[in-house]
């Protein structure tokens, strides 16, 4: 049903709401000016307006008024700004509509439904009417008092539905029970995929003896597992159960070289179905509904970055490339069939800006089911194919959450940290990937890079160092004190201190000032992202952008005293590259950029910005100033996320591997070949680095403990008020 239905069924045909009028059949403001407003703001305010002056949150408005669709939160922010424009109002003095950060909005002007224009009283006549006959008076009498009764009966009636609104449809909301762990052994258990029966998981784990990674399988409640493959070659991830659930096939990493294997689920000789798989990173595939095939994606040909979906059989043979709506630039990643075979889910665009897409199995014009542009770590069909159960990071924790194929809606399960979910086809449980990984700050020097320092250790987690580019103090986020926060350790200083305590329960990207003394981070939470500004020396927090008007992904500083360069989520495109002025927590003469953008970073010794995609390989450069563009190299790719840092002239990156050390390169922006800066026999966390100001120290995050387990619930749908 859409807006413009939802509002004639649910309200009288005119709401009054302070000096206003809506008239809600034609969307039209009667009073003077006479305004025509959107279906979806109008049916915004008739929600405001059955609140009576209660809160509704952003989520609840969105469930409600774009039901049916899959939207952004901007068409919420959108949908305000139209009816304060035509109401008048002014959002720092609200008179209409009040704006209660972080929580929603609410209705502050008196409202009410009525079935009829208010027409004013008739004035008293100047002459009076001729004496009637006794007997048409007596008539007129009783016909008057009948209409009279009428006329009560509808006006009670009126008043009712004027201050009773009918109840809210039931909806169906996707929710869970039987939540429990299914592993607990030390270290990780990654990966996680239950056979078709819900009977069986199987799971790669890491074998201490030969520092490597193999699968196992073993029952859903049993404490004992298997290994499928006897093979001590290279690593194994991501075991994936035929339909018929009588073998497993997963890829096994040597070096650089890659191979998708067959194998009975209960061990056997293996078999090799492709021995050229794509080894830039761990891409996952699927099975073909008739367990013939595999079902993935590669670049669709050579010299071409771009991830298609492909398909191949496992007996030998060419694979075939589906014909569907796919530009070079997309990069799509992994694609699964429904259960009926009929549909295949796909994953567009590198993390942390992907969202889940939908094609026919015969290949055509895509369908786009999310609108998240946030960090998708795995999803799976459930079990009658209706929705996709699907683990998202666009509140902070990565989390469970469903999205329904027919309607676009998602719900979120309550579920979290949860990654890589998988469903079974038999019963209703789904399996998942608890992660429960620790991460320390640590120091590297260069000309010493196996005498790694740890710095300021704790019993929590660590990420997103920033080294300051005048002394090398250094802030990083930590949940050290038990809800993540923005710290900042001195240099030469053996204990660090928090520079914050902000709501939100996840901080990004912390950026320094150029002279030292401020840094810039993101704050997400449930509604999106804001950028805030901290002042290191007295701790004073400001807020640059409200969360409301603009979902912000990263920040840097520009040009000038109080102008900034921020990442934000579009409505039509997955992100855009903006330039702004902060004027009282808000954003001023914005200007855009450029469009489908990663993460950028501002030069101040050459006033440029450096940029990556999330549609392209390549390091880019802008000239803010003449808004030039150029290419500066093709080696990064979307899939670098933070892995790159401009610093002194030259481009230090992360070389992307699926396994083996982490080698941090560094490449003359002016052009030359890279170098390798240091090799690092650990796993860094996100690929988030930082570069001492004098080149000589390297900041990571570095993972100490990584002791993932696997989780199961079951799934239900349930109708509720």
């Amino acid at each position: 049903m859409n807006a413009l239905s939802q509002v004639r069924l649910e309200a009288g045909r005119f709401l009054e709401v302070g000096a206003h009028i809506l008239d809600t059949d034609t969307l039209r403001l009667v009073t003077s000016p006479e305004v025509k407003l959107p279906p979806k703001a109008v049916a915004v305010l008739v929600r405001l307006a059955y609140a009576g002056g209660r809160t509704l949150g952003r989520d609840e408005l969105l469930d409600d008024v774009w039901r049916g669709t899959c939207p952004t939160p901007d068409v919420l922010t959108q949908a305000i700004k139209d009816l304060r424009r035509a109401l008048g109002d002014d959002p720092q003095a609200p008179q209409y509509i009040e704006t209660v950060p972080r929580l929603g909005y609410r209705l502050v002007a008196a409202a009410r439904f009525l079935d009829a224009w208010p027409l004013p009283s008739a004035p008293a006549a100047a002459v009076a009417p001729p004496p009637a006959d006794p007997a048409a008076r007596t008539r007129f009498d009783a016909t008057a008092m009948l209409l009279c009764t009428v006329a009560l009966v509808l006006a009670v009636a009126a008043l009712v539905r004027t201050f009773v609104p009918p109840p809210p449809p039931k909806v169906l909301r996707w929710q869970v029970d039987e939540q429990r762990s299914l592993t607990s052994e030390p270290g990780p258990e990654s990966f996680p995929r239950i056979s078709p029966d819900g009977s069986r998981i199987a799971y790669s784990i890491g074998d201490p003896a030969t520092h490597s990674t193999r699968i196992v399988q073993k029952a859903l409640d049993a404490s004992g597992a298997v290994r499928l493959s006897a093979s001590e070659d290279g690593n194994e991830y991501y075991p994936v159960w035929s339909p018929d659930g009588r073998a497993v096939a997963f890829m096994r990493f040597s070096g650089e070289h890659c191979r998708l294997v067959v194998v009975p689920p209960l061990g056997g000789s293996e078999r090799v179905v492709d021995d050229e798989c794509y080894a830039g990173l761990v891409n996952p595939f699927a099975w073909t509904p008739d367990g013939k095939g595999l079902v993935s994606t590669a670049p669709s040909q050579d010299g071409v970055d771009d991830m298609s979906i492909v398909s191949w059989p496992i007996d030998g043979g060419h694979g075939q490339r589906l014909e569907y709506s796919h530009a070079l630039n997309d990069t799509d990643l992994d694609a699964r069939y429904s259960p009926d075979g009929r549909w295949i889910a796909f994953r567009r665009g590198a993390n942390p800006n992907s969202d889940l897409f939908l094609v026919s199995a015969a290949g055509g014009e895509v369908r786009q089911l999310t609108r998240l542009a946030t960090r998708i770590r795995g999803y799976d069909w459930v079990r009658d194919g209706s929705a996709l159960v699907f683990s998202s990071g666009q509140g902070g924790q990565q989390a469970l959450y469903v999205v329904d194929i027919a309607d676009g809606r998602i719900d979120a399960l309550g579920v979290q940290p949860a990654e890589f979910p998988s469903a079974a086809r038999a019963t209703d449980t789904v399996v998942y990937e608890i992660p429960r990984v620790r991460q320390q700050l640590s120091r590297i020097d260069v000309d010493a890079p196996a005498s790694a320092v740890d710095l300021v250790p704790s019993t929590g987690s660590d990420g997103a160092p920033a080294a300051s580019p005048v002394n090398d103090d250094v802030v990083f986020v930590s949940d050290r004190s038990g809800s993540q926060e923005l710290w900042i350790l001195p240099r030469g200083a053996r204990e660090a201190h928090a520079l914050t305590a902000l709501p939100e329960p996840t901080l990004l990207h912390p950026t320094w000032r150029a002279d030292g003394t401020r840094v810039l981070v993101t704050a997400r939470g449930p509604f999106g992202g804001r950028l805030i500004e901290v002042e290191v020396a007295s701790r004073i927090v400001h807020a640059l952008t409200d969360v409301a008007d603009e979902d912000v992904r990263s920040g840097t500083y520009g040009r000038g005293e109080g102008t900034f360069v921020a990442v934000v989520n579009a409505r039509e495109r997955r992100s855009e590259l903006i330039e702004f002025d902060s004027v009282g927590g808000r954003e001023a003469n914005r200007r855009v950029l450029a469009q489908d953008v990663g993460r950028a970073d501002f030069d101040p010794d050459s006033g440029v910005i450096h940029f990556t995609r999330i549609t392209a390989p390549g390091l880019f450069r802008l000239d803010p100033a003449s808004g030039e563009e150029t290419e500066v190299t093709r080696e990064l790719s979307p899939s670098h996320l933070d892995g790159w840092r401009v610093h002194g002239g030259e481009l230090y990156y992360f070389a992307l591997e699926a396994a083996g050390p982490s080698e941090l390169m560094a490449r003359p922006l002016a052009g030359g070949e890279p170098r390798t800066v240091l090799s690092l026999p650990t796993q860094i966390a996100d690929l988030a680095f930082s570069v001492g100001h004098d080149g000589r120290s390297i900041y990571v995050a570095r993972v100490v403990s990584e002791d993932t387990d696997v989780g199961a619930v079951r799934l239900r749908r349930d109708a509720i008020d």
